[in-house]
């Protein structure tokens, strides 16, 4: 279980919320609401005020090694000052050996990006290669940050799928999208935040209920063709 009791930083004020293991959670709201700011505070990036409990265990007290197997980060960007290939980043940071890693980079469908360096790669194959990462340490809590953002369309579903499995291996997944669609489509709960407060900590349901404040907009789901798409009204 992850429990977050008056988490503050920067723009956060005071956000508090229990989530259950294996639960996917969609964070959203607004360009500056606070999304990646709460992210990294769970993770353990910023020195936050509050607490931020994984399974009893605080996170700003755990040491970085136990830190990164127990809550772990895909950021947005991605800066790699060394000329690592993808190979030598994966194994330099998660300590595994050559077979596991070209598992997972299979399982990814970029076995092939083994040897590129790092820095040659498109925004994509970044987001692969830091999931491989991810997958490769397997934390309790997998925080993942606009993931689909620089992914094909026909990757996206892909994704989806992935984070699923992780749901049903006990994973808890907090996760931040701009669409709503694959959002509504893939969490089971929503923490929608606003100028850093939290507005809403709810089902599907609520987020609509709730899409003005939290977005300034209102938003509908529509079901076609056994699919519920999300749109303005």
């Amino acid at each position: 279980m992850v429990e977050v009791r008056e988490l503050s930083f920067g723009i956060l004020k005071k956000v508090s919320f229990s989530v259950p293991d294996g639960a996917v959670v969609g964070v959203v709201g607004k360009n500056g609401a606070g999304k990646t700011t709460l992210l990294k505070s769970l993770g353990g990036f910023y020195r936050y005020s509050g607490t931020v409990n994984v399974n009893g265990r605080e996170v700003k007290e755990l040491p970085p090694e136990k830190r990164v197997k127990t809550i772990n980060y895909l950021p947005q960007d991605f800066y790699h000052p060394f000329p690592f290939t993808v190979y030598e980043f994966l194994s330099s940071t998660t300590g595994r050996g050559e077979k596991e890693i070209e598992k997972i980079l299979a399982t990814l469908k970029v076995l092939k990006l083994k040897n590129r360096l790092l820095n040659s790669l498109s925004g994509g194959e970044k987001v692969k290669v830091h999931l491989a990462r991810l997958l490769l340490l397997d934390p309790e809590v997998y925080l993942l940050d606009e993931p689909v953002a620089y992914l094909d369309v026909s990757v996206v579903p892909f994704i989806g799928r992935l984070v699923r499995e992780l749901s049903k291996g006990g994973k808890t997944v907090f996760i931040t999208s701009h669409d709503v669609g694959f959002l509504y489509d893939l969490c089971d709960l929503f923490l929608g935040l606003r100028e850093g407060e939290l507005h809403l900590f709810g089902s599907g349901g609520e987020l609509l209920q709730k899409s003005r404040e939290i977005f300034g907009v209102e938003l509908k789901a529509f079901e076609c063709d056994g699919e519920v798409f999300i749109k303005t009204v």
